[in-house]
C-alpha cells in the first residue's frame, strides 16, 4: 500500500498487548530516531502511547489512530494534547452531509442519540443502522415496487445521501463510502477533514512539536506579546533587551544578564596608563644608558636603575590580566581567563621582587661601602656579591607563586545575583580560590618584612651624602611600593 501511494515504510512495530507507557517509550525512541512524517498507530487504548511520546518529547508531523479520537474519554484524558491528533472512521457526527429523508444532518442525529441514550460517545454502528431506514424509503419511493428483487437491484446500483454519509454498493454488498479521516481542531473538536467534498474543516499539519505547543499554550511568552517559534522557544519583540530562555512551557523573555564587566572607558584607561608607564619606563632605560658614564648616574649604579625599571615593566603589565573577563566556565576561552587570573599575582609579585632587590641591593651596597670606610678599610664590593640578595628575594617570592599555583590557583567564578525561575538577570564574576587569601597573605606579609627592612636600611645611611646614596628617594620609592601592596593586593584578590 505504502508503494502504490509512494510512501516510504520507515518501520513496523509490534508491541504487547495493553502496553502501558514503559513498554511503549523503547518504541518511541527509535521512531525519534528515524523521525518518520507519520505514525499510524493500532492500540485499542491510545493514552500510552500519547504519554509516551510526551515522556521522549518527540512527535511526528501527524499521529493517525485506528480508535480513539472522537471518543470522549480519550480528548477528557489528554485535554489540549489531543490537538491535530487524526483517527479513520466509517462515519462521524461532524460530516458536512443530510438526509435525503429527515433531512437530519450527521450532527442532528448524534445530538438525538446521545438525547436519548444519555451515552456520550455515538457510535458510528448506531448511525449506520439508523442510516438503513432511510435507504428503505428512498429505495421504495425511488422504485416504486415493493418486490424484493427488484428494491435489491435499485439499492445495488444507486446511491443514497444519508446521515451517515453518501451510500452506495460494490457488487459484493460493500459500501463503497470511503472511510473518513477525522482531527481534533485547535479547540478540541472533532473535524471531518478528508475527504474534501463533505469535510467540516482543513487538515492542520504538520503537527507542532510539544514544546511549540506547551509554548503557544501553556507559556506567558505570546501573552506577553512575544511570539512562539518552531522549536518552542520565546522569539521576544526587544531582543536587545530581552534574551529567551526555557522552552515549552517556561519559554519566556526576560532581561539580558548584566554580566557587570568592566566597563569599557574605565578599561580603556588601565590600558592607556600601562602604556603611558611603558613609554616612560622606555625613556628612562635610554636616559640611563645615555648617561651611563656620568659620576653621579655610576654612582647611582645604573645596572640597579635598570632593574628597578624593568620590575616597574612587569609589576603594571599585572593590569592588563585584570581586564580580562568572560561570561561563565563553559566559555570557549575559559582556560585563557583562568590563565589571567594566576598571571597578576605572577606579575605583580615578581615585578616587586625585582623592583624591591634592586633598591635592596642598591641601598645595601652602598652601606657596605661606607661601613668599611668608616673603619678606614678599603674594600671592594661588587654587582655580585648583593646579586644574593636578590636571589633570596626573587626565590622566595617565586616559591609562594608556584605553591599558590600548584595548590589552589586562582579561578575565574560567576556569582549570579538575581534572577528570574532559576535564570540569571545580573550576575558578578571574579577570580577566585577556595585558599586564595592564604597565598596572598604570604605574599603581603613576605613583602611587608621586605619593605620594613629596606626602611631601617633608608635610616641607617641618611647620614650619607645625598650625591653618593639616595636614602631619602629611595625611602620614598619604598614608601611607594608599600602604598601599591595596600591597594593592589585587594584588588587582585576581588
Amino acid at each position: 500500500l505504502a508503494e502504490t501511494h509512494q510512501l516510504q515504510l520507515t518501520s513496523a512495530q509490534e508491541v504487547i498487548n495493553t502496553p502501558n507507557i514503559t513498554a511503549l517509550e523503547p518504541v518511541v525512541q527509535k521512531l525519534a530516531e528515524e523521525d518518520p512524517d507519520v505514525v499510524v498507530t493500532c492500540v485499542y487504548d491510545c493514552v500510552p502511547w500519547m504519554k509516551a511520546m510526551r515522556k521522549v518529547n518527540w512527535s511526528p508531523k501527524a499521529q493517525v489512530f485506528t480508535v480513539c479520537v472522537g471518543l470522549h474519554g480519550f480528548a477528557e484524558e489528554m485535554g489540549p494534547d489531543a490537538e491535530y491528533i487524526m483517527g479513520v472512521t466509517p462515519w462521524e457526527s461532524s460530516l458536512d452531509i443530510r438526509d435525503a429523508v429527515t433531512g437530519l444532518s450527521a450532527r442532528d442525529f448524534a445530538d438525538m442519540f446521545q438525547q436519548e441514550t444519555s451515552d456520550v460517545d455515538v457510535p458510528f454502528q448506531a448511525a449506520s443502522a439508523a442510516s438503513v431506514i432511510s435507504i428503505a424509503v428512498q429505495a421504495l419511493e425511488g422504485s416504486d415496487t415493493t418486490d424484493e428483487v427488484a428494491l435489491s437491484q435499485y439499492i445495488a446500483s444507486n446511491n443514497f445521501k444519508t446521515f451517515y454519509g453518501d451510500v452506495g454498493f460494490d457488487s459484493n454488498g460493500q459500501n463503497n463510502a470511503r472511510f473518513l479521516l477525522i482531527q481534533y481542531d485547535t479547540s478540541g473538536i472533532v473535524r471531518t477533514v478528508f475527504p474534501e467534498e463533505t469535510s467540516s474543516g482543513p487538515i492542520l499539519y504538520p503537527m507542532p512539536s510539544w514544546d511549540r505547543r506547551d509554548c503557544a499554550k501553556l507559556s506567558q511568552c505570546e501573552v506577553s506579546g512575544d511570539t512562539c517559534t518552531i522549536e518552542g522557544k520565546c522569539a521576544c519583540r526587544q531582543p536587545d533587551i530581552y534574551r529567551p530562555v526555557g522552552a515549552g512551557e517556561s519559554a519566556e523573555c526576560i532581561p539580558r544578564e548584566d554580566m557587570n564587566f568592566i566597563n569599557t572607558p574605565l578599561l580603556g584607561m588601565g590600558y592607556f596608563l600601562v602604556t603611558a608607564v611603558l613609554i616612560f619606563a622606555a625613556a628612562t632605560l635610554i636616559w640611563v644608558y645615555y648617561y651611563r658614564k656620568n659620576m653621579l648616574v655610576r654612582a647611582s649604579q645604573p645596572m640597579f636603575l635598570t632593574l628597578i625599571v624593568f620590575g616597574s615593566i612587569i609589576s603594571s603589565l599585572s593590569i592588563i590580566p585584570l581586564g580580562l573577563e568572560t561570561e561563565y566556565r563553559d566559555s570557549n576561552n575559559i582556560k585563557k581567563v583562568d590563565a589571567a587570573c594566576m598571571a597578576v599575582p605572577w606579575l605583580w609579585g615578581i615585578g616587586f621582587a625585582v623592583t624591591f632587590s634592586a633598591l635592596f641591593a642598591k641601598v645595601m651596597r652602598v652601606k657596605l661601602l661606607y661601613k668599611a670606610a668608616s673603619k678606614m678599610k678599603r674594600r671592594k664590593i661588587e654587582s655580585k656579591d648583593v646579586f644574593s640578595i636578590m636571589f633570596i628575594v626573587l626565590a622566595i617570592e617565586t616559591v609562594i607563586l608556584l605553591t599558590f599555583q600548584f595548590v589552589s590557583p586562582l579561578r575565574w567564578e560567576r556569582e549570579v545575583l538575581r534572577d528570574i525561575n532559576g535564570n540569571a538577570v545580573e550576575s558578578v564574576g571574579r577570580c577566585e580560590s577556595e585558599s586564595g587569601w592564604w597565598f596572598f597573605a604570604a605574599l603581603v606579609g613576605f613583602n611587608i618584612l621586605c619593605l620594613f627592612y629596606a626602611l631601617v636600611l633608608c635610616f641607617q645611611t641618611k647620614h650619607i651624602p645625598s650625591d653618593f646614596a639616595e636614602s631619602n628617594y629611595i625611602f620614598l620609592s619604598v614608601m611607594f611600593m608599600f602604598q601599591v601592596l595596600v591597594l593592589a593586593v585587594p584588588v587582585s584578590a576581588m
